[in-house]
């Protein structure tokens, strides 16, 4: 199976969408969804960042096809 036709999400931060953006561009996957996640991350108090984790789960697995 090419990568081309493998279901895939890359899931970054606000800070680095056009990062990922141009990873895509150079591996052929200029549509590659995103799921993008509030910036930063590392500086939230935990239960901030499970409540984020949370909050977008159900789009991330929207994402990828999987029902819910």
């Amino acid at each position: 199976m090419a990568a081309q036709d493998k279901t895939a999400v890359a899931v970054v931060t606000e800070e680095f969408v056009p990062l990922a953006e141009i990873m895509a561009r150079n591996l052929e996957r200029p549509g590659l969804r995103q799921c993008v996640l509030p910036y930063p991350l590392d500086t939230r108090p935990e239960p901030e960042v499970r409540q984020i984790a949370h909050d977008f789960w159900p789009s991330l697995m929207d994402s990828l096809g999987v029902p819910s």
